[in-house]
Parts: C-alpha cells; sequence; structure tokens
C-alpha cells in the first residue's frame, strides 16, 4: 500500500513546513522515516500545548464547509515577554492563505497484458497494413449489444454500405467472419466518410458493462489487459452509485477528455517526485457540461442500455432532473465524507473513490498525441485494431477521486497580558473565547479560526506502460535433404518444414528457438518487433512454405558472413515428388515442400545455409552451416555433404614436457640432516639448513638458463613449499 502526498506536504524540518502550525501541533510527511511525524518540537517548538475545537460550518453555499478554532499556548521558559510571543505566533500561524492536502494511501493494481493469435487471416492482415489503425475492425464496438440504438456506433462498428438493408446488424460468429471476409470491400463502399471512421475512435467511452454475444477470440488476433476491479476505502459503492443513477458518468468521463479544470501538481509515491495531471471534480460537476452531453466529433460512447438516449433533444428536461438531484446527493456526501480539521491536523488519509481507467495507445512512438484513447470501468480491454509489424505502446492510467482539503487562517487572536487578545487589525478582545478553561489561566496564549474547504480532485495517475506488436512468430529452420543427377553438374536441394512444435526455449527446443539472428536491417527491424510480440512458440501456421538460400564459396568464419550471399528463394507451388529416403508423400504438407537446383563447378567446396520465411516475410534463424562437394569421376557426379562448424576463438596454452631437458635437484648439503631434540628413546632430525625451507609455507626461487651457443637466456620459476608427511618416513616434500 503506497502512501501518496502532495510534495508540498513532505517536510523534513520545521522551516521547511509549508503550514509551521500544523509542522508543531500535528503531523507531516517525513522522506526521513517515510512515515508521517508527530511533530518537530525536537528541532525547535515553542508551543506547550494546543487544543481544537469545532465550530458550525457555513451550509450556505453548495458546498459546505467546516470549521474549527485552534488554541495554543506557550512555554514560558522559551520567550522573554509578549513582545516576543507575538512575533513567533505570527511567524508561525500565516492567515488568509490557503493550505491544501491530498495525501492518501493506495495500492497500485497488477495489470496483465497479452497478444492473443487465434488464426491466420492473410488476406485481413494484409489489409491491416495499409488501412489506419483506428479504421480496422474493433472488437468494442462490434460487440455492443445495444450499437443498433445509436446509429453512429452501429454504422462504424459494422462498415454500413450504401448496399446494406435497415436489417443489416452483425450480431453473431458468422455475421463476424463475413464482416472480416468483406472488409476491403466494405469500407470502400463504406457509407459515410472514412476519414470519419478513423476521427470518431479517437476517443471511445467504454462504459457498459453488458454481457457481449461477439468473443474476442473470434478475430484472428487481439491484444488484452485484465485491469483488477478497485474497490474505493471505507464506501466501496456510494459515489459509483451516485454516478451510476443518475447517468452522470459520461458526463465526468467527458470533462476529463476535454482537459477541463485541471492542472498538474507534485506528488511523492515512494519516495519519487511525480508530476501527476488532476481534475477539480467540484468544478466538472457544476459545468453546464454535466446537464447534457454533446457528443464531439472525435468521441464515441458505449454507454448502458439506459442512457442510448444521451443524443435524443426530448431527454433533455429529464438530464436537467438528473443534475439537480446528481448535485444534490454530491453535496451531501461530500460533506459527510469530507476530513474534519483535526483529522486534517494528525494526516488521516483522504478518502478515495475509484472512477475508472485510462488508457492511451500509440503508435510507433509516444512523441506527441495518442491515436486512440478509451476511458472504462471495466475489467477487461480488448483491442484488435492492431497493424501488422507496427510498434504500439498502451499507457494505462487510474482515475481516482481524491477527497482532499483546502484549509485557511483567519482572525489570528495573540495575548498581550494576562486579560487582553490582540486581533491582526489591532483590536483587543477582554478576555479568552469560553470553552478553554486549560489555556485561559496561562501567560502566553493565541487561538485562531480554521475553515477548511473540501478538495474533490480527480488523479489521473500512471499505473502501467506495455509495448506491443502483431508480427509472425519466427518458423523453425527447414530440414534439407540432398541429392544430384549423376550426369548432370548440379544438386538437388529438397526443403520440409520441421514437424515439431516447441512452447519454450527449455530443453530439446533451446537451439532451435534461440533469438532470431538478423542478417539484414529488415531482419533486424523484425528481430525487434518479434520481442515485442511476447510469442515464445513455434508454428506452422503462417508458414507457406517458402525458403531462402545462402551459398558461400569460402569457409564463413560466422553465422552473419552469409548475410551478402543470398542466392535465391524457393516458392514452389505444384506437386513434387520428393526422394523415397525422406519418408514425404507428394504435397503432403500442402505446397510447403520446396525443391532448388544449384549448378556448381565439381570438385570445389562450397557452404550452404538455408532459412524459411512465414506469409509475412518473418525469417527463421539460418541452418547450421553444410559444407557441400560435387566429385566428378570419370563421366559421373557424387555429391558429398558434411557438417560444418564455424571456428572458435582460442585462447592456447603452449605446453612441453621438459624431463629430458631439464632436471632440479636439491644440493647434497640441503639433504644432510641433523639432530634437533632427543626426548627419551625418540630423536627429531631437521635438514641441515632450516632456513631456507619453512614448513607450510611456499618459497619462490628463480632458475636462469643460458644458452652456450646463442647467449639467450630462460627463466624458471619455482616455487617450493615444505610439508609433513606424517604417514612416512620422508618428512620433506618438494613441489614445482
Amino acid at each position: 500500500m503506497a502512501t501518496i502526498v502532495d510534495s508540498a506536504n513532505v517536510v523534513n524540518s520545521l522551516e521547511s513546513a509549508p503550514d509551521r502550525l500544523r509542522a508543531e501541533i500535528g503531523r507531516y510527511y517525513s522522506t526521513n522515516s517515510n512515515s508521517f511525524a508527530s511533530n518537530f518540537v525536537n528541532l525547535r517548538s515553542g508551543i506547550k500545548a494546543d487544543f481544537i475545537n469545532d465550530l458550525e460550518g457555513n451550509d450556505q453555499q453548495l458546498i459546505p464547509t467546516k470549521k474549527a478554532r485552534i488554541f495554543v499556548s506557550g512555554r514560558e521558559d522559551q520567550f522573554r515577554d509578549q513582545i516576543q510571543w507575538n512575533d513567533y505566533v505570527k511567524q508561525t500561524i500565516q492567515t488568509n492563505s490557503p493550505f491544501l492536502d491530498h495525501q492518501f494511501s493506495f495500492e497500485s493494481p497488477e495489470i496483465e497484458n497479452s497478444l492473443v493469435k487465434n488464426y491466420h487471416d492473410p488476406n485481413y492482415e494484409d489489409q491491416t497494413k495499409t488501412r489506419p489503425s483506428n479504421q480496422l475492425l474493433n472488437y468494442n464496438l462490434i460487440s455492443y449489444p445495444f450499437k443498433d440504438e445509436i446509429p453512429k456506433v452501429q454504422s462504424i462498428a459494422d462498415i454500413r454500405t450504401t448496399f446494406d438493408d435497415e436489417g443489416y446488424l452483425v450480431n453473431g460468429s458468422s455475421e463476424l467472419k463475413e464482416l472480416i471476409r468483406e472488409f476491403p470491400n466494405r469500407i470502400a463502399n463504406y457509407s459515410g466518410s472514412v476519414e470519419e471512421i478513423s476521427l470518431k475512435q479517437r476517443n471511445i467511452f467504454d462504459l457498459s458493462l453488458s454481457t457481449y454475444n461477439i468473443r474476442p477470440s473470434m478475430f484472428p488476433f487481439y491484444y488484452s489487459k485484465v485491469l483488477p476491479s478497485l474497490v474505493s476505502n471505507n464506501v466501496p459503492d456510494e459515489f459509483n452509485q451516485i454516478l451510476s443513477q443518475y447517468k452522470k458518468r459520461k458526463n465526468i468521463f467527458q470533462s476529463i477528455k476535454q482537459d477541463l479544470s485541471f492542472s498538474n501538481r507534485n506528488f511523492n509515491i515512494g519516495g519519487n517526485q511525480v508530476s501527476a495531471k488532476i481534475y477539480n471534480f467540484i468544478m466538472m460537476m457544476t459545468t453546464t457540461r454535466i446537464v447534457s452531453l454533446v457528443e464531439q466529433t472525435d468521441e464515441l460512447f458505449l454507454v448502458p442500455q439506459s442512457e442510448t438516449d444521451y443524443n435524443d433533444v426530448t431527454s433533455r428536461f429529464s438530464d436537467q432532473v438528473n443534475s439537480v438531484r446528481f448535485l444534490s446527493e454530491m453535496r451531501e456526501f461530500i460533506n459527510n465524507q469530507s476530513r474534519n480539521v483535526e483529522e486534517v491536523m494528525t494526516a488521516q488519509p483522504s478518502k478515495t473513490f475509484f472512477l475508472g481507467y485510462k488508457i492511451e495507445k500509440y503508435l510507433d512512438n509516444d512523441a506527441g498525441r495518442p491515436i486512440q484513447t478509451y476511458y472504462t470501468n471495466d475489467r477487461n480491454f480488448y483491442d484488435t485494431q492492431m497493424k501488422y509489424g507496427r510498434k504500439y505502446i498502451y499507457k494505462t492510467k487510474i482515475l481516482v477521486g481524491i477527497l482532499g482539503s483546502s484549509y485557511t487562517y483567519s482572525s489570528l487572536f495573540v495575548s498581550q497580558n494576562e486579560t487582553q487578545m490582540m486581533a491582526e487589525d489591532g483590536s483587543i478582545s477582554q478576555s479568552s473565547p469560553a470553552g478553554f478553561p486549560d489555556i485561559s489561566n496561562e501567560k502566553y496564549r493565541a487561538y485562531v479560526d480554521v475553515e477548511l474547504i473540501p478538495s474533490f480532485q480527480v488523479l489521473e495517475y500512471q499505473v502501467d506502460e506495455d509495448e506491443v506488436a502483431f508480427v509472425d512468430t519466427p518458423s523453425l529452420p527447414p530440414q534439407v535433404e540432398f541429392s544430384n543427377n549423376s550426369k548432370k553438374a548440379s544438386i538437388d536441394f529438397f526443403f520440409s518444414p520441421l514437424q515439431v512444435r516447441v512452447e519454450s526455449t527449455s530443453g530439446t527446443g533451446e537451439e532451435l528457438m534461440r533469438s532470431l539472428v538478423p542478417l539484414t536491417e529488415e531482419d533486424q527491424r523484425i528481430s525487434t518487433l518479434v520481442a515485442l510480440s511476447k510469442d515464445e512458440g513455434a508454428t506452422l501456421d503462417y508458414f507457406t512454405g517458402i525458403y531462402e538460400v545462402y551459398r558461400m564459396s569460402s569457409p564463413p568464419q560466422e553465422e552473419q558472413d552469409f548475410a551478402n550471399h543470398f542466392l535465391g528463394s524457393v516458392d514452389d507451388q505444384a506437386g513434387l515428388t520428393f526422394p523415397e529416403r525422406m519418408g514425404l508423400r507428394t504435397a503432403v504438407l500442402d505446397n510447403m515442400n520446396g525443391h532448388f537446383e544449384d549448378f556448381v563447378i565439381p570438385n570445389r567446396k562450397y557452404y550452404y545455409a538455408f532459412r524459411a520465411l512465414t506469409y509475412h516475410g518473418t525469417p527463421s534463424n539460418l541452418t547450421l552451416p553444410l559444407e557441400v562437394e560435387l566429385l566428378r569421376d570419370s563421366d559421373e557426379y557424387k555429391v558429398n555433404v558434411s557438417q560444418y562448424k564455424y571456428p572458435n576463438e582460442k585462447n592456447y596454452m603452449y605446453q612441453k614436457t621438459a624431463k629430458r631437458i631439464i632436471k632440479v635437484v636439491p644440493n647434497i648439503e640441503r639433504l644432510l640432516f641433523s639432530e634437533e631434540e632427543k626426548i627419551g628413546a625418540v630423536v627429531n632430525y631437521k635438514l641441515d639448513d632450516g632456513n631456507m625451507l619453512t614448513k607450510g609455507q611456499t618459497t619462490k626461487f628463480k632458475i636462469r638458463v643460458t644458452s652456450k651457443h646463442t647467449g639467450k637466456k630462460i627463466d624458471i620459476n619455482l616455487n617450493l613449499k615444505l610439508e609433513e608427511d606424517e604417514n612416512s618416513f620422508a618428512q620433506n616434500e618438494q613441489e614445482t
């Protein structure tokens, strides 16, 4: 549970506090302790005691305010006289200046993102390459169960043409399949402006929680977000019930979309400074836009069935009535749920209310405005409007209502002597207000009134960012067989796909499913998109029997050496007769097999590598290279094939046995023993020169050998260690 605080309310010293009185008698959030400090009396405080009494608030305005009076007394040992006390109070209490507080606790949701490829539809996928994203089929509009009640939504969703009758409606799997099949023709004959399709889908307000007849699995592919349902603290339902009852959620969302009444404010989230956008909810609910909704040219609303008449002029009267009731209930709700002065001073968290999600969608990069924005309170989000081979960026933001506070000090009175109190304007009060007998007899006294105004803001806070791309999953490298005609100077290559599906990079599939090694700049681009697709499996779904052949006449040093040695591609569509040893029937793989004949110079080695392409041109990795030689013997030709391995870089260490060349032995004097100690019948001996070697330690020696013929020198470094062998008579061992 993260604590989110106005950056202005993060205080690590008395001097940095915006409200110094609160810093001394209440609590502020401190990054030093990552919590709310009770006060800063350890730094400097002249206040001895404080009391807060609630006063009657102002109920004669739209949003009622709350009031209180704060009494403080000073430490007598801290002040010389009343003058010094007066100066201290005026430095501590700043009147007629508002202070804001929106701190609250919030648990950020975990967003689950995935790209799902249901089936391969080459015709529609080709269309996605040429059409703008917002003109593609939109699951959210097509599956919207009340689209027939909103003509514009139905027209865009089903791509209604001038040839359709009044009963045309896509409401099931069969109609959807037909729509996907006819998409190119339907959009070419769209009844309205094609540009309108793109424009209207820039901002989609998906507020319907109804069950849909059409499922996302009916589409060739889709992007999915699982959005957890967020519950407001303490009052989980009341806020959303008011919005739903009076049909105002769409109005609030539209105001947020139009950036009405927003400002940027810095928040401290988990110790990090974050600039977030906030919207004044009270101002939004009091504008004329709250009464009736006027759909803009770049907006589409998917609302509950009871609200599908939002464009109907006959509903304006009921909208006005609902608006008055909405304001009345929201007024009472805000008054009941907002904090009082003491709760603010003691840093009690603000009430929060989950409004919904805002999902921004960007194409290629996030510079500039998003191409599409969704506003939704649903738990699941699906996007089928994705172009093949392009990167999309999704930024998921939550919209959280924060019932914070704005408070202001006024009517400050400070003691002048034991009986008199002086106001800021110089007027004198003869006694302290009643109700505070505990400090009325104090030498140093002061009191101030506080008015608290609810500050209901909607925080737009990003909780997730995801990059994704829809591309083919690379197929596995092909299988290749060789043969030759004994009477021809050529080699026949027979290709077939690997009949294997690898689900992960573990086990036997590790080499097959290694990351794509790009050979060209286009390969690099595709490799980046493949990584964004988050698809680690391999399938033949997108494979159409296209192969590439690479050939080198010199041994390759690495895989990338084949990049500039493309020989040709194979895309056979006719049935072929394959060698019996391959175990394949003619055209058994639906034209996924291939044949290539290469004429070569006999008795010369060639190096081949091959790869497979998907329908959209996504390459597999190269096969392991093969060394191929067509041998000519008299009038016959024979092909010789062997596996070629790329040379590995080696760090060689040359060694040579020197037993026959040099021998190192100790000097005879070093082998003499002397009696060291005699204990009874036991005599301990040691080498005569015990100073050369120390038991347990390594001693280094250098032996220099000089050639008598050339004068060249060789240095031999010896490391000798004296060890004790308890199992033998020998007490010394030399190691080199």
